[in-house]
């Protein structure tokens, strides 16, 4: 009986067996098709992080818009029972309808006069007097150092 070395064994074994795996993956068809599905893959992952991303930031915006809309909703419920008091709706009577109370009396002055009565006033008030623009952080300084 002759002994083989446990090497020319294993080599022989491993020849007869890796060889059909081996040229599989030796095929440039084969290793050009594994690219084409790692690039795809790659690129399929890309695209969902990509989506799942718009996704949140839809959703941060939807939340914070509900938010307002409850603020909002909070405020014109809060006004709605303000306008269901008697003092609210003689407020509106007198501002929308010149309607005056006991020992008041009603003056109605025009919009037109009223404007020029302001440019009237400005003129005599700031006569000769331009006011100068300063920066804004030079009046914040004096007011910070000198106050009101």
């Amino acid at each position: 009986m002759t002994y083989k070395d446990v090497k020319e064994l294993v080599s022989a074994e491993s020849k007869t067996k890796s060889r059909p795996v081996n040229n599989i993956f030796t095929n440039k068809l084969v290793q050009l098709a594994l690219v084409a599905i790692a690039v795809f893959l790659f690129y399929s992952v890309y695209n969902s992080i990509k989506i799942t991303g718009e996704k949140l930031e839809i959703s941060k915006r939807a939340r914070k818009e509900v938010d307002d809309l409850r603020l909002k909703n909070l405020k014109l419920e809060l006004a709605l029972v303000s306008m269901q008091s008697n003092e609210y709706l003689e407020e509106q009577a007198r501002d929308r309808l010149n309607f005056s109370g006991d020992n008041e009396y009603l003056f109605v002055i025009p919009e037109s006069l009223l404007d020029s009565a302001k440019d009237r006033v400005n003129t005599y008030l700031y006569a000769g007097q331009e006011k100068e623009k300063l920066p804004t952080y030079v009046v914040w300084y004096e007011f910070l150092k000198y106050g009101i």
